[in-house]
This record gives C-alpha cells, structure tokens and sequence, in this order.
C-alpha cells in the first residue's frame, strides 16, 4: 500500500510524498484500542517509547490517512466503536481515507469501520477495464440503520503492481490497492494548492467533481442508475482532473 502511494520507479502516485507508519494489526488481528491507538498517533505523533499524552505533537500530524483494513465483530468492533476518533480526524483537518473491504458484489457488505461512517472517504475497486472488481464491498450502509451511500469513489484495485520486501515487485488485488491511489491524489491536490490542506470538505469536492463517470460493466452486483451509487459511489477518481481543478484555485 506504501507504493502505491509514493513508490519511484512508476509505481506511486505521490512520489515525492513523505510518510509515517503505526503498526495496527498483529499478525492480521486487531481489537479498537489498538486501532485508536494508531488514529491518536496520526493526530499527535510522538517519539519512539514517549509519552502519547505528554510527548504527542499536533503539528506533526499526518496529512491523509490510508487505511487497508476494517474492524470486523471478530475483532471486538460494533459499527461505531471508531466513529467518534474518525470525525475528530476529520475535525482537525486529517483526509482520512478507508478501502471499503472485499465482501462484494452484493448490496449492504460496507458494514465494518472504518469504511461505513460518513466523515471518512471511502473507496471501491475497478479493474484495466474500468468495471467494478467483484469482490469489492456495497453499500447501502445498513449497520448502523443509516443507509448511507458507500463507497464515496472507485479507483484501480485489480492486479496492481507494487513493491514488497527486498527491492522486488508483485501484483495485488483488493480494494486495499484502491484505497492509496486516493490517498496519493490527496497528496498531491494538497501538493499543488497548500491552500486547500485541512480543508477536508472542499478537497472531496473537489475529487468527486472531476470525478469520471462510471461506464463499466453493471450486470453483477449492487448497481442502481443514479450517481452516487452503492456500487462506485460518485465515479472513477481522476487525479489530472483533479490537480487541474486545485491549481485554479
């Protein structure tokens, strides 16, 4: 996910970016409190071994969020154990974005956090061809009883070529590939007009306006003709439309 966001050699959208991690998952199991921990260190990181209530500085909180993963019950989560630390992300100016999951085609299968609450901009999967992977999640958001319309966006999530250990490459699918496209064409907007950083509301405008309309296929899952839709939300994110559109700002 890292590479897709700011990997060289041609396989980053953001490039020259600059990032921090926090480790969430232990060998692919989490609980909230480990979640939180992560989305309070975005907010204020701090030093190595510090204090988090002492040491954690706002000044040097990330940017835009890339989040691969979701909360399932497995896991400990209700539908809004994180709600309250998404919307103050959001609050503070922090771009959070969530790969809705891999549970689709069917409606109603965007119902783990983060992916399903309002103050987070979520992110399907498309193909080479520009139809919707079958596996990524739909909405409507039923879990919470709000109906909400998810994904917000679809980007590529199908055989995406990154980095992995070693200096090698390799292909994945999921919408965890989808999601660090999103968060490289945050990066870059805010790159191109400071003037639009924290300015959450305005930068998803901003990308569901230059968003490209969704041509693909819509013979399998959960498709309605209106826009945004449960299946690919306002569109195909755009990321030239986009850095255009902020640059005349």
């Amino acid at each position: 996910t890292t590479g897709i966001i700011l990997g060289t050699n041609g396989i980053g959208v953001a490039p020259k970016a600059q990032w921090i991690g926090c480790v969430n998952l232990d060998r692919n199991l989490a609980n909230p409190a480990l979640y939180l921990d992560c989305m309070q260190f975005m907010l204020a990181p701090f030093p190595h071994g510090g204090n988090p209530f002492k040491d954690g500085d706002p000044t040097r909180a990330a940017h835009v969020l890339n989040n691969s993963w979701g909360c399932p019950t497995l896991e400990g989560c209700d539908p809004n154990a994180l709600l309250y630390a998404a919307d103050n992300l959001r609050h503070a100016g922090i771009f959070v974005v969530v790969s809705t999951g891999n549970d689709g085609p069917y409606c109603e299968t965007v119902e783990s956090p983060l992916s399903l609450y309002d103050s987070v901009f979520s992110v399907g999967a498309i193909n080479q061809l520009g139809n919707m992977a079958d596996f990524s999640s739909r909405g409507p958001v039923t879990a919470d009883g709000s109906d909400r319309i998810k994904p917000d966006i679809v980007a590529p999530g199908v055989d995406i070529l990154s980095s992995t250990p070693e200096g090698t490459y390799a292909s994945f699918s999921g919408t965890s590939m989808a999601g660090p496209h999103l968060v490289g064409v945050v990066a870059l907007i805010w790159s191109a007009q400071p003037e639009l950083i924290g300015d959450i509301d305005a930068t998803e405008q901003l990308i569901i306006d230059t968003a490209q309309p969704y041509t693909g296929d819509t013979s399998m899952g959960c498709f309605s003709g209106d826009t945004p839709s449960n299946a690919y939300g306002y569109g195909v994110v755009d990321v030239y439309a986009a850095v255009k559109k902020a640059l005349e700002k």
